[in-house]
């Protein structure tokens, strides 16, 4: 960004990760496939991603503290392999960013506006999306902040409606491992390995721009890890109220658990906060990708400055959104049985741990050939 004079703090960063981590994976059921045992693919997904995140993303960031990843691509295997790459990691980013965007109408248009066009959700998203990225990265770490503190609210509020309803019945959660380790991993590989903690990758962007006078790797790290305790507790909803079996078979469980919530006849059918849990989280999502794509586009092209890339990035995204799919059962089969195989695992494990090996070779030859 502009001589890097915009950066946020330490709680804005622990926000805005917690936020893009949650997205749309409190509302899409991660791990369901191990039934009770879904908040166990939950917390290993977490830790694999923030090894990952520490350990390979925060390694990368280290040994290029002032470049975005693609531009620490062309350091390490050249200027046009490394373009080439960066190229394909942008189109990468807007392609996620069409996908969530896709994911967030298809929630909403099932949950409460059957009737409304999917472009007509779409693009009032995504205005506000273009609004708030072009406002800079202050003042979306701000807004991420203020909304934080606003889903911590109504997470609060889900969990005290679970624990006073009749509905809700926890020993629907045992037993642990009562099948074993298998149906654990198949979950967990490849679905939940890359979604929603692998997605971090994103965040290679954004490094550079954050206050250096914190450790941003441990902070993103921390937020990882709070996130995936939401999506636990979003994942309890769902089976103690639901049922395994129900849960499962649901499309969207948490809104039809809290559909089903209610509290001495007076608070009842609380849909509506999941509708407006989805919105915010969705938001953040979305444009969290959208602006990586805007970045890496200011950074391979060289355009002055990074916000006249959000308009037709947002365009592209929006295209994106209304053709990847021709229905909701297209969308997630291909969300599930090809993405992550074919981009998912290249672009979030494979790319970064070859670009991190071929990077601390070259230094080591380089110190080599320093000392000789």
């Amino acid at each position: 960004m502009n001589g890097q004079k915009e950066f946020i703090g330490p709680l804005h960063l622990f926000a805005w990760v917690t936020l893009f981590e949650l997205g749309t994976a409190v509302f899409i059921p991660v791990g369901i496939e191990a039934k009770q045992d879904a908040w166990i693919v939950i917390l290993s997904g977490c830790l694999i991603g923030i090894g990952m995140f520490a350990g390979v993303y925060g390694t990368l960031f280290r040994m290029y503290p002032d470049l975005t990843m693609t531009a620490y691509l062309r350091k390490i295997i050249g200027p046009i392999p490394g373009w080439i790459l960066g190229f394909a990691y942008m189109i990468y980013f807007m392609y996620i960013a069409g996908r969530n965007t896709r994911d967030f109408i298809d929630l909403l248009t099932t949950a409460a506006y059957d009737a409304t066009p999917m472009f007509a959700i779409a693009i009032c998203m995504l205005i506000a999306v273009v609004y708030i990225l072009r406002l800079g990265i202050e003042v979306f770490g701000r807004t991420a902040f203020f909304f934080f503190l606003l889903s911590c609210g109504m997470f609060l509020f889900i969990v005290f409606l679970v624990w006073f309803s009749d509905l809700s019945a926890g020993n629907r959660m045992l037993p642990v491992l009562g099948e074993g380790l298998r149906p654990v991993l198949k979950a967990l590989f490849p679905t939940n390995l890359t979604f929603p903690f692998g997605e971090m990758i994103v965040m290679t962007m954004f490094l550079p721009y954050l206050n250096k006078r914190f450790n941003a790797v441990g902070i993103g790290s921390g937020a990882m890890a709070f996130s995936a305790i939401l999506l636990c507790i979003a994942m309890f909803v769902n089976i103690s109220v639901l049922g395994v079996e129900i849960a499962s078979r649901a499309t969207f469980p948490l809104f039809t658990s809290l559909s089903r919530l209610r509290l001495a006849e007076i608070v009842q059918r609380m849909d509506s906060v999941v509708l407006f849990l989805l919105i915010i989280t969705s938001f953040f999502k979305i444009a969290t990708f959208m602006f990586a794509a805007a970045l890496a586009a200011h950074d391979l092209f060289k355009v002055q400055n990074y916000r006249l890339m959000v308009t037709p990035i947002a365009l592209v995204v929006l295209l994106t959104s209304l053709t990847v799919a021709g229905n909701l059962t297209e969308h997630l089969q291909e969300g599930l049985q090809i993405v992550p195989y074919y981009l998912h695992l290249p672009l979030q494990f494979g790319i970064p741990i070859i670009l991190l090996l071929i990077g601390l070779i070259r230094r080591w030859l380089s110190s080599a050939a320093s000392t000789s």
